[in-house]
């Protein structure tokens, strides 16, 4: 069983990146966080198999988040979803896999995610 992470202090954007990546994955495994810090804990912790981040969050943002795993060479595939127009520039610096806007979830965070798990 595959195992997502997804980590946004919106609790409502966090609830709709969950039920898309549920709808894309129904079999997966799916932890929610509103803490950078605390999904950094679970991912260091054990096996995840995708990690789904937004860029600024108050306690750590997406690009320190990312840069950590990249620095400690976790290799789990990243995608940062985002409505700020400065997020994709610091993901791709930062090391994400893909990036999609908050306001195309659908379809870009499927495609995404299928891009992604399914090699």
């Amino acid at each position: 069983m595959q195992k997502l992470v997804i980590v946004d202090d919106d609790d409502q954007i966090r609830t709709i990146v969950s039920e898309v990546a549920h709808e894309t994955l129904p079999a997966a495994e799916i932890a929610e966080h509103t803490s950078a810090v605390h999904a950094l804990q679970e991912i260091e912790s054990g096996s995840v198999d995708l990690l789904i981040t937004n860029c600024h969050m108050p306690d750590m943002d997406g690009p320190t988040l990312v840069k950590t795993l990249r620095a400690h060479r976790h290799a789990v595939p990243i995608i940062m979803v985002s409505g700020s127009d400065d997020a994709r520039a610091l993901g791709e610096l930062a090391g994400i896999d893909r990036f999609v806007s908050k306001h195309l979830l659908y379809p870009d965070l499927p495609a995404a995610i299928h891009a992604l798990l399914d090699s």
